[in-house]
């Protein structure tokens, strides 16, 4: 029961967030969405802000969970068919964009709230590491060599991502978009 509540609270948090951003999701709207109480709010979260880094973590680290079984599942896959693997696991997150929007808005409250972007910085600079290490070993996948370091691709693939969610671009598809991205910052 414990977990079923505090499952419910962070997506009760999510919808309030996705929908209206981070600043009109309060505790309270939070609590009701959820069902529950504000004295359960805080028997799991001292405050918003640690409710909002519980998303940003457990987000991050589902995704970076995810990007270290692509690259065991795709060790012995042609280029191609990597490509084709990360294209369909996008095209699948893009469906659902709550999670896409949910870390433009949680990127953006780190922007404007600096104890925030204290905590929110080393789990940001996490992921995309761990972005870079997929895109690295794609490069090495298909022998072509990125025309500028593994860290700054993966974060203008991922800065075109948070854009093509945002923008509700679907033609091209999302996966097509960055396919067609990733083949414009290297060389064969």
């Amino acid at each position: 029961m414990r977990m079923e509540t505090r499952a419910r609270l962070l997506d009760a948090a999510i919808g309030l967030i996705v929908v209206s951003g981070v600043a009109a999701a309060s505790i309270r709207g939070i609590c009701e969405r959820a069902g529950f109480s504000q004295g359960a709010f805080y028997s799991y979260f001292a405050s918003k802000d640690d409710l909002l880094f519980t998303l940003v973590e457990e987000h991050m680290a589902s995704l970076a969970r995810k990007l270290d079984t692509l690259v065991a599942d795709t060790r012995h896959q042609t280029a191609e068919s990597i490509l084709d693997t990360i294209g369909r696991s996008l095209d699948a997150l893009s469906v659902d964009a709550r999670h896409s929007v949910l870390m433009v808005e949680l990127h953006l409250h780190a922007r404007r709230n600096a104890p925030f972007r204290t905590r929110f910085e080393p789990v940001k600079v996490a992921y995309e590491a761990a972005f870079a290490d997929v895109t690295s070993h794609l490069l090495r996948r298909t022998g072509l060599t990125p025309a500028m370091p593994s860290i700054q691709l993966a974060r203008i693939l991922l800065s075109q991502w948070s854009g093509s969610i945002l923008q509700e671009v679907h033609d091209p598809s999302p996966s097509t978009q960055m396919r067609e991205v990733f083949a414009a910052l290297v060389r064969n």
